[in-house]
């Protein structure tokens, strides 16, 4: 074995390398970020914004990279960064702040990653005794609070999220976090929640909960009455399909008298996990991709937390991101996803292969296309076997504008006593991902969703997305020298169109890489309105998502 000094210095000079590498790097996964913009920024304005968008637009991602000696190896490891554009009077200021989790606390205290994440094992302490480390396998592992994924405005609290236990609440004048970690198991049974809630029209928060109930890991819904994190409630619990192996889910769809859960392929191996502290190895390591297996969609009635007892499969596909779901025709639910045939998506977001050039055959690649899949609610006794169920239905179908091509049509059979199965059909072939949608619309019938897209199945997204879900038809924007990130919907008040509105985004220049810009386009046909030039202390990063929180609502959905 090397002796720890020669091992250091040799992980120093790959830190070195590495960090040297991201300076220029092509992709902005890999920016490392030391120095955020804790003071505001003014922006250079070009166009104008409207008078009426008047907020702040709050987002998170990856930003830390490195400590010490020690580096990140998966996209949803790096210590959060937390970005802000102040908009009012037609002006806007930029402010960033690495997130001051205790996770942050200890590692800056130990320079080192002595926490472990999702794709990367804590390093060891090189000063501890082999019985210390002896004696640390027998310690419980604990989740962590680098709440890198999402952010919520909930009531008074401005909360960052990710997919543990754990909580984090910030002063939205200056990105402080104010007091501890609010641990979501210390007032409702689950193990720990979901990045991505969703807020009712009176403020309440509804969120995925994984739970493990006497019988085996379950799923559960919570809900936070008003957006007050210590009002929580169980409103639904279910067992997972397989008692061992609970599916890994990001999100979840919701509408007036339902909820729906997509439990895939991609499922957590239990006992790996459990073993995980004494194995060294890390959440990601515990999850497998059973390829021969299919999805189960599973529908949970509002009224009464039960589900309905119909298996709904479809061919297999996993999702990070719903896009919406709504009823119609009395009897149907049509739920639209950003569907990911691959069951390598999770690990094609290590780092190093990140990092690969896409025309590098080993690296791995995801594809991310808006699809439809229409589940029929009638009584099953009633409905014949092995006969298509939703043709007289036309409209849960695409039609394209172009009347030669042929109407794609989502497909039901009953195939089984108590089972259903599902054909999704692409709402458009091109990739798409980071879903949003006019909120007001949050599982009601709508017609639009806007997204991100990527020419190259890379995760550096370089286009803006339009999608007409009743016809297929895209309309996008893009700059050459930009990256751009997740678009945010405004609806304009006193308008009562569904796109009447404007969508907010940050870009990132690709080769100046202190240069971040905030977009705005108009919602009906993604022409630009106003460009806000910002010139910040370090590089600017890439985010996962973010939330406007407008000065004159009192409720803020997504």
């Amino acid at each position: 074995m090397l002796p720890y000094t020669f091992r250091a210095l040799l992980l120093s000079l790959a830190c070195l390398a590495a960090s040297s590498k991201d300076s220029t790097s092509k992709s902005s996964w890999l920016r490392h970020c030391e120095q955020d913009t804790p003071f505001p920024v003014q922006g250079k304005l070009e166009g104008n914004i409207p008078e009426w968008v008047e907020g702040r637009l709050i987002r998170v991602g990856p930003g830390v990279h490195h400590i010490g000696n020690t580096s990140y190896k998966h996209l949803f490891d790096p210590l959060a960064l937390l970005h802000m554009i102040q908009i009012q009077d037609r002006q806007a200021t930029y402010t960033s702040r690495i997130l001051e989790s205790d996770t942050y606390k200890t590692n800056m205290r130990e320079q080192r990653i002595a926490e472990t994440e999702f794709g990367t094992a804590a390093y060891p302490d090189p000063c501890q005794t082999l019985f210390g480390k002896f004696f640390s396998w027998f310690e419980t592992p604990k989740m962590g609070d680098n709440c890198l994924v999402n952010v919520l405005q909930a009531k008074d609290q401005l909360i960052v999220m990710t997919e543990t236990d754990t909580v984090r609440v910030v002063d939205p004048s200056n990105l402080h976090v104010i007091g501890d970690g609010v641990k979501i198991p210390d007032f409702v049974p689950v193990q720990r929640a979901s990045a991505h809630p969703h807020v009712g029209t009176d403020g309440t928060i509804y969120n995925l909960a994984p739970t493990i109930t006497e019988k085996g890991p379950g799923y559960s819904i919570i809900s936070h009455k008003e957006g007050v994190l210590n009002e929580a409630s169980l409103e639904a619990t279910i067992l997972a399909r397989w008692r061992f192996n609970p599916g890994y889910m990001h999100s979840f769809a919701l509408t007036e008298n339902y909820y729906v859960l997509f439990e895939t392929p991609l499922a957590l191996n239990a006992p790996t996990m459990l073993a995980s502290n004494y194995l060294g190895t890390t959440p990601e390591e515990s999850l497998v991709w059973y390829s021969n297996e299919n999805t189960r969609f599973r529908v949970i009635r509002r009224s009464n937390g039960e589900e309905v007892n119909i298996k709904f499969m479809s061919e297999k596909f996993f999702t990070f991101h719903q896009i919406n779901a709504y009823e119609t025709y009395d009897n149907l639910l049509v739920v639209d996803v950003c569907a990911i045939s691959s069951g390598e998506v999770i690990k094609s977001l290590y780092l190093e292969n990140i990092g690969k050039q896409d025309s590098d055959p080993t690296k791995l690649k995801f594809d991310s296309i808006a699809a439809r899949y229409v589940i029929p609610l009638t009584s099953i006794e009633s409905l014949p076997y092995n006969e298509e169920l939703l043709n007289e239905y036309s409209g849960i179908k695409i039609y394209p504008e172009d009347t030669s091509l042929p109407v794609r049509s989502p497909s039901a059979v009953r195939t089984g006593v108590d089972e259903i199965f599902l054909r999704g059909v692409n709402i458009n072939d091109m990739f798409l991902e980071m879903p949003r949608i006019n909120y007001n619309h949050n599982g009601k019938s709508y017609r639009y969703v806007y997204g991100v897209g990527t020419a190259t199945g890379s995760i550096d997204f370089t286009s803006l997305i339009k999608l007409d879900v009743w016809t297929g038809k895209e309309l996008t924007w893009s700059d050459p020298n930009y990256f751009v990130s997740e678009p945010v919907y405004l609806p304009e008040p006193s308008k009562d169109g569904e796109d009447s509105g404007v969508i907010l985004t940050l870009l990132l220049h690709k080769e100046e890489l202190n240069h971040t810009v905030l977009l705005i386009l108009n919602a009906k046909d993604l022409t630009e309105m106003a460009w806000v030039h910002f010139t910040i202390n370090g590089p600017a990063t890439p985010t996962f998502h973010g939330q406007f929180v407008s000065f004159n609502d009192e409720v803020h959905g997504y």
